[in-house]
């Protein structure tokens, strides 16, 4: 399983857990995520003018 943490450029944190199809783009990134309280599958996209960074890692749980 892959967690994403996205660090945005106005100071604020956001960590995704079950994060699959990870792809870098041109003006950002995408990836694929299922919600912890909805367990709803979902596909979130981030530009680069809003995220200055990410952390994607390989977690046991």
């Amino acid at each position: 399983m892959k967690q994403l943490i996205v660090f945005t450029n106005n100071g604020q944190t956001y960590m995704f857990d079950n994060v699959s199809n990870f792809k870098p783009t041109t003006k950002g990134f995408s990836f694929e995520y299922t919600g912890n309280a909805t367990s709803v599958k979902r596909t979130a996209v981030f530009n680069s003018t809003s995220a200055c960074g990410y952390a994607l890692a390989d977690v046991e749980k």
